[in-house]
């Protein structure tokens, strides 16, 4: 009897064992860990059947070198960064997407800049991330204004250097997203220049990119949809906690709680259904970063797409009413 007792433990243990080792690792990447944020303080990391290691980034540039090099299976990261590895012929695909209010990317200004509209810029210096957001909002910007981009002078910096050219005087405007653009008007009281913000220019969308290797893996593939689903319910439950969720952003990356309460109230983020009609936008901003040389050659964005992991998100979009 007690040998039987034995080889049923030893069996049932080894059966653990077993099924310890099939759960799956999902190495995901996230632009200031906001979004891993809300997914643990909404509750929906537990009771994971997979595990999650998460690497966090200033911006959405490295997310897609680290994705290119095989270092992440899945990141977040703005929609134009992706429009660069993709033409590079970087192996990724997004999978999902959300969105920002566009106006929480804006064009930032000293107050004694000089700089009072649009039409002000002309002979000014300016800091953008190059292929960005901030890039593509200033060609719209000057567009806007009646500009020309041999009206101004671009300077090529990230966001943590394109603050410290704006406090310097090194240049005379940065464009910027959250949480930089709280963060400066907060700590630095940079203004954002009238008229000056993303709406009508960008879309504001974020995605969720993996790499084709994951998702040719079955589990990694299915951990990945759920993930999805998970996220888009964490969007709503941020949305719907502002204040709960300005406090843990404010504890975990060290903001102060005004400036976390100013992004979140700035940046409005949602999920959306992801459909064609999102890679038909995308497609638009490949056009126009191509026309202005931005892009290095003309590419069809919608072969990058894989839908067949949203249903549960756009579920969850559909419930809170976002077509």
């Amino acid at each position: 009897m007690r040998f039987s007792l034995l080889v049923f433990g030893l069996a049932a243990a080894l059966s653990l064992s077993a099924s310890a080792a099939e759960k799956v690792t999902l190495k995901l990447g996230d632009v200031k860990g906001d979004r891993f944020i809300s997914l643990r303080e909404s509750g929906q990391l537990k009771d994971l059947p997979y595990d999650l290691k998460l690497t966090s980034f200033d911006s959405g540039a490295p997310v897609q070198e680290a994705l290119n090099a095989g270092a992440l299976d899945i990141g977040f990261t703005g929609d134009l960064p992706f429009l660069f590895v993709f033409a590079a012929g970087a192996p990724v695909k997004a999978v999902g997407a959300w969105q920002n209010n566009p106006d929480s990317i804006a064009l930032l200004t000293r107050p004694d800049s000089g700089i009072h509209s649009l039409k002000d810029l002309k002979g000014k210096q300016i800091a953008v991330n190059r292929g960005g957001w901030g890039h593509y909002l200033l060609l719209g910007l000057l567009e806007r204004a009646g500009l020309k981009l041999s009206d101004v002078t671009l300077r090529f910096l990230g966001p943590v250097d394109g603050r410290a050219a704006l406090a310097s005087h090194a240049v005379d405007a940065w464009a910027t997203w959250e949480p930089y653009v709280s963060s400066a008007e907060e700590v630095d009281k940079d203004v954002r220049v009238p008229e000056g913000g993303g709406k009508g220019i960008l879309s504001g969308y974020s995605y969720a990119l993996a790499r084709e290797e994951a998702l040719k893996d079955p589990a990694k593939r299915e951990a990945i949809a759920d993930l999805m689903t998970r996220l888009a319910r964490a969007q709503v439950w941020a949305a719907q906690h502002p204040q709960a969720f300005a406090n843990a952003l404010s504890t975990s990356l060290g903001f102060p709680p005004a400036i976390a309460a100013r992004w979140i109230a700035s940046a409005q983020i949602r999920p959306l259904n992801f459909t064609p009609q999102v890679a038909d936008t995308l497609q638009k901003s490949a056009d126009f970063f191509f026309n202005y040389h931005v892009l290095p050659k003309r590419i069809d964005v919608h072969q990058a797409f894989d839908y067949d992991l949203s249903a549960g998100a756009n579920q969850v979009a559909s419930e809170q009413g976002i077509k």
